[in-house]
């Protein structure tokens, strides 16, 4: 049977699956995926009948590291941002991504795990960021937000808005920026505001799943706050510690990134 509608896939690590989330929109004509999740998932994407596209919101590994897997799947082309594809395409490319990610994530890195090879110069696409997209019953629409990196991509397909880690992130009620190291902090804010302003009704965070619009703004205050963010969630076990890596990588990163203000 076909595929249709919204769907929403963990597609984070074994030891936190819930951490990363991937996104499914099935059009009529056209089925796209948000993002790819990491490498050391054991995502399900065997609903799927086709893939056509795969929008990567930006190119770090807990939203790539799935791409050779399913590129072994399904004939699907990879949109990213214009400039950019040679760090999927290239072995030095993809040694400067995985050494980026070892640098910023430290023991996280072998958690999630690293892109583990170049794909095809066929296989991806780069978008400026602006284009329009008919799925066949949905409209596509990418918005070009950098901040949490320059060459980060929002998705807007008809009322819901996928972030990536452009809009912050939310587990057990608590909203945590998605700031590791390094972010420009003013380009953030700007995209924040950019978002809230598009009042799209759902918002799909990769970190913390569907989430009501407002969550965007309780994050643009606290962004916006001063002082130092202090951010106290507590989901316990592994996954726990997970995620308290995770919120120490980002919060180093706002930290660092106010200082250049």
């Amino acid at each position: 049977m076909p595929c249709r509608g919204l769907h929403s896939i963990p597609a984070g690590p074994v030891e936190f699956p819930d951490i990363t989330t991937v996104y499914v929109m099935c059009g009529e004509k056209i089925t796209v995926m948000v993002d790819a999740g990491v490498s050391n998932s054991i995502a399900d994407f065997s609903f799927l009948d086709k893939l056509d596209y795969i929008v990567l919101t930006h190119l770090h590994i807990d939203h790539i590291g799935l791409l050779p897997e399913l590129l072994q799947v399904y004939k699907a082309k990879i949109l990213v941002k214009n400039g950019f594809k040679k760090y999927l395409t290239t072995d030095e490319g993809i040694k400067k991504l995985n050494e980026t990610a070892e640098k910023v994530l430290g023991d996280l890195y072998y958690i999630y795990g690293g892109l583990e090879k170049k794909l095809d110069q066929d296989k991806v696409i780069e978008v400026e960021g602006n284009e329009e997209f008919d799925l066949g019953g949905y409209k596509m629409k990418l918005i070009y937000t950098p901040g949490h990196a320059r060459h980060h991509i929002s998705v807007q397909i008809d009322d819901f808005l996928f972030t990536g880690d452009s809009a912050g992130a939310y587990f057990n009620g608590v909203v945590i920026p998605t700031t590791p190291p390094v972010i420009d902090y003013k380009m953030y804010i700007e995209s924040l505001k950019k978002q809230i302003e598009l009042k799209p009704k759902v918002v799909g965070f990769a970190h913390g799943g569907l989430v009501s619009p407002k969550i965007m703004e309780e994050h643009l205050k606290q962004m916006l706050s001063e002082g130092e963010i202090q951010i106290n969630v507590d989901i316990g076990g592994i996954a726990g510690e997970v995620l308290r890596k995770q919120i120490e990588v980002n919060l180093r990163g706002l930290r660092e990134s106010k200082k250049s203000i």
